[in-house]
């Protein structure tokens, strides 16, 4: 195993750089004490976390566990009980619900959350820290998850539900599962591995059921709790925020007041705000709730309420209001004794930018967490990158042909006629230059010389290039085979490839990365297998 800093690789934004850094230009706008950089912060802004949420949290999350028969693992029934003490606290991570827990960075993720817990756990032996998948089920983008991507090709869920992605149920799941199965016919451990996938999507009766299940099955021994959210008596405590979100319209101003200021200070931006930042939300539907005049529509849908209309549905009907990226984090930090929030790069940066709508619905922020990241390397990759002498970090900072060639650049190889080159077309601008100012009229015989020198000159600098592409072609091509595997700043290996795939070829994939995860913001992790 290897680690490195992620920063040196250049995948990271200026905003998430800035928050492991604790640079100056945030602690300014934020204070350097903020949960947001604070562990001890965090904590004691949930101290006094309400008790009469954490039993409706208690009892929503026994009643989901008991109604999938996941209700007999000891360790799982404790950690769900230990949440009724105030001494209790979570540490939480969420995601869209892709088939098979999706790209591999979710397992880095759900690895980092568990490592974090455990971490805190250390720090502060006289607490409880319990780490929380909140699977993010009211998300309705389908298209983002319909596809797997696996051994070069897609697998794609072909179903015509709409709405919220947890609620769909699976029973046209068979789009995937059937050419899955021809595709790994040959395979008879990846055939055992997918037929009890298989077991667990096709008796769930929604992808959020069979997302719990799957990671109950993973996961439950770390003990890992997953909360969907998508609930009546949990979204009770969020209507007060919903009605001031319909009637007041502040949100869009704090949230955009200080994404100016992060812009200002040189952060980077992932999110925008709008005036209402909930969806209406029904089997079948998940829609932007728009004001028009004195009335509310649901975009997209014949739905309209009056003022008192809209105010009476979230009395009697709070599961139908569903919070877009801009509250959601508002909505986990309401329900949740919550210390801590376990994200990648671009979650940090939209984070960042809620810091004054915390503020304006008067909720306690979360210490923020970068996940770690993981790079599968296979043992004979690291021996053929050692034997040219090339870096890991290398591999991300190489980019073009001449990145390439330099990389294998022996010692009789020089620069010179390309240094030589430049020479030339620096003494031509010169001379350019200088003719420009009228002291030589009679220059276009040298101009047409010059050029026929450039000309010659190029020629020679591209033979020499190809030459040297002809003599490294099978270094370059195994180079760029080992990139395209996701060693490259263009292609994050835990990004384009699926979980599934390590999974399938490596039954100890999950073991083996637990053992070599460590708690350690703003580092990746190079494991040989």
């Amino acid at each position: 195993m290897k680690e490195i800093d992620l920063v040196s690789l250049g995948t990271l934004s200026l905003s998430t750089i800035a928050l492991l850094r604790k640079d100056k230009n945030l602690t300014d706008l934020i204070g350097s004490s903020h949960p947001y950089l604070d562990l001890e912060k965090a904590i004691a802004g949930k101290t006094e976390f309400a008790a009469n949420k954490r039993r409706d949290l208690v009892n929503v999350l026994e009643e989901n566990y008991s109604r999938l028969g996941l209700n007999k693992h000891p360790l799982i029934n404790s950690n769900i009980t230990a949440l009724l003490d105030q001494n209790t606290y979570t540490v939480t991570t969420g995601q869209q619900l892709h088939l098979f827990l999706g790209p591999a960075f979710m397992v880095y993720k759900l690895l980092s959350t568990i490592k974090a817990a455990e971490y805190y756990q250390h720090l502060h032996p006289d607490k409880k820290f319990i780490p929380i998948f909140w699977l993010a089920s009211e998300d309705h983008d389908f298209e983002e998850i319909k596809d797997t991507p696996l051994f070069g090709q897609n697998y794609t869920w072909i179903t015509e539900q709409k709405g919220a992605c947890g609620r769909y149920h699976l029973k046209d799941i068979q789009t995937v599962f059937e050419p899955l199965k021809a595709k790994l016919s040959h395979d008879v451990k990846g055939l055992e591995l997918l037929n009890s996938l298989e077991l667990i999507y096709t008796t769930s009766e929604t992808l959020s059921d069979a997302t719990v299940r799957l990671t109950h099955q993973l996961f439950a021994d770390y003990g890992l709790l997953c909360l969907d959210a998508d609930n009546a008596l949990l979204k009770t405590h969020f209507k007060s925020i919903v009605k001031a979100e319909l009637l007041d319209h502040k949100s869009e101003i704090s949230f955009n007041h200080f994404s100016q200021k992060m812009t200002d200070s040189s952060l980077s931006l992932q999110l925008k705000s709008r005036p209402i930042n909930l969806f209406y939300l029904k089997n079948g539907l998940r829609a932007r709730i728009e004001q028009n005049d004195e009335d509310y529509i649901v975009v997209d849908s014949s739905i309209q309420f009056t003022k008192e209309g809209i105010l009476a549905e979230i009395e009697s009907h709070p599961e139908n209001f569903s919070p877009n990226a801009v509250l959601r984090p508002i909505y986990q930090e309401c329900i949740l004794p919550n210390i801590a929030y376990v994200g990648g790069n671009a979650e940090i940066n939209y984070w960042l930018q809620l810091k004054e709508i915390f503020e304006l619905y008067q909720t306690n922020a979360p210490l923020l967490v970068l996940r770690q990241s993981v790079w599968i390397i296979r043992n004979k990759q690291v021996e053929w990158l050692e034997a040219n002498k090339i870096s890991i970090e290398q591999l991300f900072a190489i980019k073009t042909e001449k990145d390439k060639l330099d990389v294998f650049k022996s010692e009789d190889e020089s620069d010179e006629l390309s240094i030589l080159m430049q020479h030339f077309i620096d003494l031509k601008n010169k001379i350019l230059q200088y003719a420009d100012g009228g002291k030589l009229p009679n220059i276009k015989g040298l101009i047409d010389s010059g050029k026929n020198y450039e000309k010659s000159l190029k020629e020679l600098t591209k033979a020499e290039l190809s030459l040297r592409i002809e003599k490294n072609d099978k270094k370059i091509k195994k180079l760029e085979q080992i990139q395209n595997e996701g060693f490259s700043a263009n292609n994050i290996q835990e990004r384009t490839n699926y979980a599934l795939s390590f999974w399938i070829k490596d039954y100890n994939y999950l073991n083996n990365c637990f053992s070599n995860i460590q708690y350690k913001p703003g580092y990746g992790f190079f494991l040989n297998i």
